[in-house]
């Protein structure tokens, strides 16, 4: 056999450039939803490679490492194309990470609030990756149309259905099956722009980066998205429990519903994730949570305010839920509940402050009072006797714990008069000498003396623009697309008439301090950024401080 050299090495070259050419194909990812009768393709230097479909609304396929740039399109069926990103992007070397469609930074650089004060003692909150710093996750909601269009429709009905979603991250990509979702919230669901709970499947190891159970915010009443992003970073920095809390991209069957603030859920085993490192056999102490007024009191008789009552059977009314515990469905565990709330009922001049301590953790009580005040939550305790929990710690005598929550009514959007939110004098703050504990806690010069020192300490390290304004002008840059993006798209749900307070009659008015606003509709919000200025500016006028 002749071995013609000649034909030989010119073929040699072309193996090896074929395999260069093919180690030169690298995967590329975006997530969209383009209508059904369009697809999606990644243009490498000016050519177009068409991306196949995957879990609804990632689309992915392989195309060659761009020599200048490439970026991602709508294309038909015959590959022209409808839309482009109106960007390019730099070259990549390996895969693509999950990017999203027209958004051109995957990971931002998002600064941080400092850590002004150390965590409680008794938090031992468990590593997770469930909230991740500059990033901006996706879930898809997806399942029996038919039942996601009930759920929609019937928004103020308590009803779960059966769906799944998948959750991708810029790296990972999570899938449930048969999850449970419900329309979440009380007031928001008045809103078009619908909230919603996931839960994984209960008998099962399905988890979100260790927790079975997260939220959905809309953030439908909050016309800057960061007011719930920046107290729970806030509280996070004073060192109290609480969930943390990070925005994702929601979809529902391939259809975009928007930017969404993702929380944790107060139920098992949150507990053990916040308190106990996540340990799986934790045995969780009562976590009852604060709602004002239960849906079976058409008289208002009870409220969530912590009054104390002799015949235990008025706390199971509705105006406390028990979402954790040994058995949440008994009268008898409002117990823990009510031995708290006579002793507070029963506190004296002769009452110590290592009383108060073996029943209330005072130092987070006094952190958590401290940002309601500065932050203006006003639908929290002080104000609405609502959205917080009380945990009996089981690791310490079932000693109670207080629980910041659902934060959107903050920082300008007021519930109450808006001068007394900006007040600097902590007296005239809405509550706090009208309800039933802090009239009580306060009375104690023990109590009111580091609070106020306190208040003053937070508006010089934390609560003021030189603080928070760059953090919230990160957090703005991060999702000024994503609000963009949000507000132009159809909203599932329908905005509803809100209950007007000014009819309910009975003297339920009398429930609620001075300075209460009974026409929401006519609220008008002051700037996040304005609101901190003015409130800290008050404190240090108040006593007489500077920065």
């Amino acid at each position: 056999m002749i071995f013609n050299i000649g034909l030989a090495v010119p073929l040699l070259f072309t193996l090896l450039s074929n395999v260069q050419g093919q180690q030169q194909n690298i995967t590329y990812k975006v997530i969209t939803a383009p209508t059904s009768n369009m697809g999606v393709a990644v243009v490498v230097d000016g050519t177009t490679f068409p991306l196949q479909q995957t879990l609804g609304i990632l689309y992915q396929g392989e195309a060659p490492i761009a020599k200048t740039s490439y970026h991602y399109a709508i294309v038909d069926a015959n590959h022209g194309i409808n839309a482009s990103e109106s960007f390019a992007r730099n070259p990549i070397q390996a895969d693509s990470l999950n990017e999203f469609f027209n958004r051109s930074i995957n990971a931002y650089n998002v600064s941080n609030l400092p850590q002004v004060l150390p965590p409680l003692p008794s938090i031992k909150r468990i590593a997770s990756d469930l909230h991740k710093d500059g990033q901006i996750p996706t879930i898809h909601i997806w399942g029996n149309e038919t039942a996601i269009a009930y759920l929609n429709a019937n928004q103020q009905e308590d009803v779960d259905v059966e769906l799944n979603f998948t959750y991708f991250g810029q790296k990972e990509i999570q899938n449930f099956e048969n999850a449970k979702v419900s329309v979440a919230g009380r007031s928001s669901r008045f809103i078009e722009k619908l909230s919603y709970n996931l839960k994984t499947k209960k008998k099962s190891d399905d988890n979100l980066f260790n927790y079975k159970n997260i939220k959905l915010r809309a953030m439908a009443f909050d016309p800057s998205y960061v007011r719930e992003k920046l107290c729970f970073s806030a509280i996070k920095s004073v060192g109290i429990p609480a969930t943390e809390f990070s925005y994702v991209r929601l979809f529902m069957n391939n259809k975009p519903l928007g930017l969404y603030g993702l929380i944790e859920t107060f139920q098992d085993p949150w507990l053990a994730n916040k308190f106990a490192n996540g340990d799986k056999s934790y045995e969780s102490g009562y976590l009852y949570q604060g709602v004002i007024v239960g849906n079976n009191q058409s008289e208002w008789r009870s409220i969530s305010d912590l009054s104390y009552h002799e015949n235990i059977t008025t706390y199971a009314l509705g105006e406390y839920k028990i979402k954790a515990g040994p058995s949440k469905d008994e009268v008898q565990a409002y117990a823990a509940l009510q031995d708290f709330t006579k002793f507070v009922y029963e506190a004296s001049n002769t009452t110590t402050i290592n009383d108060w301590e073996r029943h209330f953790d005072t130092e987070g009580f006094l952190r958590a009072m401290a940002l309601e005040n500065l932050l203006g939550f006003s639908d929290a305790y002080m104000t609405m006797a609502d959205n917080y929990y009380m945990y009996s710690n089981p690791a310490d005598n079932g000693r109670m714990i207080y629980i910041p929550s659902d934060l959107d009514t903050t920082i300008g959007i007021a519930l109450f008069d808006m001068k007394l939110m900006l007040t600097g004098n902590y007296t005239e703050f809405p509550g706090l000498t009208f309800r039933p504990l802090t009239k009580k806690f306060f009375s104690y010069e023990y109590f009111s003396t580091p609070y106020q020192a306190l208040l003053l300490n937070l508006t010089k390290t934390l609560v003021n623009p030189t603080i928070m304004n760059p953090y919230i002008d990160s957090l703005t840059s991060m999702i000024r697309a994503d609000i963009e993006w949000d507000q132009s798209l159809p909203k599932v749900g329908h905005n509803l008439p809100i209950p007007s307070d000014t009819n309910i009659g009975g003297g339920v008015l009398d429930l609620f301090p001075p300075g209460y606003i009974t026409n929401w509709t006519g609220i008008v919000p002051e700037n996040v950024q304005g609101f901190i200025a003015k409130k800290s500016a008050a404190i240090l006028a108040f006593y007489n401080q500077s920065m």
